[in-house]
């Protein structure tokens, strides 16, 4: 068994008077110093840059982490003194050797925005930071949102469902679950804009796992039922396995009425990501939706027929900025037909957006705009555009 990481020095260059032009090389003098006196044999160190490292240990199952923690402290005090702290950081990245070479060429502004959100991380790969004690610590760190996520697992929610519109056929041809704990102030939904998206993704995706299968058993569910699931999910394994485990309460004869709406998808998602979620989620989901911000979505990038559809979420904004945004993800409509994908729009939020997306062209549409949160679904339902339900 052989450990291998990448690990990365993650450094606040505001805090410390070196110029930005020797900062890097500083880091990576004393970080070179330190593993040749240190990381001695078995283990390998390879610099990768300034601020990265491929570490290994060819018998052993983890990395010494509580070795690697002196790291930060002697770098804290030779870059910022004795009278600064938590300047410095240590980060594990973990993943193939694909995934690692790309994380070892982030700035240091996209590391600091992967520990917020791991959805900026390479494919299949796991982020820990390494406390001063040696411990590890999954990024990102979920304390803040312990209040939200007991809620979600333990507490009392309001569980809904909005649907999404096909104006050629005048019906709608499927609902999106979503769920909020009773203590929350605004309802959470991937279909409303930033301002409603959850706290926490991982406790929000597992609530609306269980939103769903009540729906399948109390309601005539005549559509699918689209079970959102964050994309950063499906980067980090431990997380994967956790909502595959659960979404295993679902027999297969559900698997027609049941599709997902994998949201927070990055502009260019990698082709393993794509294999990912397309192997992982093919035996117990009909379809799965690919839930985008940016309307330059590189789908290009995806295989004819990937996934069923991709729907983009309008920035929240004026309504310029909005409707430049919905024209701009509709002029590329032909890319997405030599896919034989399907291109929609949510977070419509008024008259003018939804007629807009209608001629433009666009084939559903969703948001309370077009159909606000209600208790039981109505896919498969037919509805005059003057008449929807928002």
């Amino acid at each position: 068994m052989s450990a291998v990481a990448c690990l990365r020095v993650v450094v606040e260059a505001s805090r410390t008077d070196v110029p930005a032009d020797r900062l890097g090389p500083l880091v990576a003098k004393y970080t070179n110093i330190f593993l040749e006196v240190r990381w001695t044999l078995p283990r390998r160190s390879e610099p990768l840059s300034y601020f990265s490292y491929l570490l290994s240990h060819p018998t052993a199952e983890a990395l010494d982490t509580v070795e690697l923690a002196h790291l930060s402290q002697e770098l804290q005090v030779r870059l910022f003194g004795t009278g600064v702290e938590e300047a410095v950081k240590l980060v594990l990245f973990e993943g193939d050797a694909e995934a690692i070479a790309r994380f070892s060429a982030y700035s240091n502004e996209e590391v600091l925005s992967a520990m917020e959100d791991p959805s900026g991380l390479p494919c299949g790969g796991r982020l820990r930071r390494i406390a001063d004690d040696g411990s590890l610590t999954d990024i990102p760190e979920q304390a803040s949102n312990a209040a939200t996520a007991e809620a979600f697992r333990f507490g009392a929610t309001v569980e809904g469902v909005q649907g999404v519109y096909f104006p050629k056929a005048g019906a709608f041809i499927g609902d999106v679950v979503n769920s909020t704990p009773v203590s929350a102030t605004r309802h959470f939904s991937i279909l409303d804009g930033d301002a409603h998206r959850p706290d926490d993704s991982e406790a929000f995706d597992e609530a609306c796992l269980m939103t769903a299968l009540r729906l399948l058993v109390e309601c005539p569910v005549v559509a699918p039922l689209y079970v959102p699931v964050c994309f950063s999910t499906f980067v980090r394994p431990s997380r994967r396995d956790a909502w595959m485990d659960l979404a295993g309460i679902f027999p297969a004869e559900t698997r027609r009425r049941l599709a997902v709406a994998v949201y927070n998808v990055p502009r260019a998602p990698t082709a393993q990501a794509l294999h990912i979620i397309r192997t992982a989620l093919a035996v117990q989901f009909s379809a799965v939706d690919l839930c985008v911000r940016d309307p330059d979505f590189e789908v290009h990038l995806l295989p004819e027929r990937a996934v069923l559809s991709v729907t983009l979420a309008l920035p929240d904004g004026e309504p310029e900025v909005r409707l430049k945004a919905l024209r701009r993800f509709a002029s590329r409509s032909a890319d997405y037909r030599r896919r034989r994908i399907a291109a929609g729009v949510t977070n419509i939020q008024g008259w003018a957006e939804l007629e807009l997306a209608m001629e433009l062209g666009v084939p559903f549409m969703s948001g309370s705009g077009v159909a606000r949160s209600l208790d039981t679904p109505i896919g498969g339902k037919a509805w005059k555009v003057k008449n929807l339900p928002h």
